[in-house]
């Protein structure tokens, strides 16, 4: 139960198994050669066989623990403060638009090493940067807000 490297393993082969099943739904060849469902197959076919001597691996030689593997005091605090604005931006971006689920994303991020005044401003010049760059200089449609921001 507490080998890590086996339930990563386990993951990994589940992943595998389902973009395998749905490459099976892409055709296989076209007129032209290969097709849509040729590069996907292999790959997750190849992902799944390399997944089993994995596991075998964790299971018989080198067993990890999830403790040997997470990393202690800060990082570990600093990695949960990642995960959680990952998870709060992409759960906030359709509603609030690109701009203001970045700041929150990037304040959740500096706060931990600026004063907030610093994180905030920084958090607002660095999402306003990049929403300019994005939608204006490179043509890529950005999800926004009723503001259009």
């Amino acid at each position: 139960m507490s080998n890590a490297g086996l339930w990563a393993g386990i993951a990994i082969l589940v992943y595998a198994g389902v973009v395998f099943w749905q490459s099976l739904t892409l055709d296989y060849f076209s007129r032209m050669g290969p097709g849509p469902g040729f590069f996907p197959r292999w790959l997750s076919g190849i992902l799944f066989i390399l997944t089993l001597i994995y596991i075998w691996d964790a299971m018989k030689k080198n067993v990890l623990t999830l403790r040997d593997l997470l990393p202690s005091g800060r990082a570990l605090g600093n990695m949960a403060a990642m995960l959680g604005g990952l998870v709060l931006f992409t759960l906030l971006l359709d509603y609030t638009g690109f701009i203001v689920a970045a700041v929150i994303l990037l304040f959740i991020m500096f706060i931990r090493d600026f004063r907030w005044y610093y994180a905030l401003g920084a958090s607002a010049v660095i999402s306003i940067l990049l929403f300019f760059v994005f939608q204006t200089l490179l043509g890529v449609s950005l999800p926004t807000n009723n503001f259009g921001w």
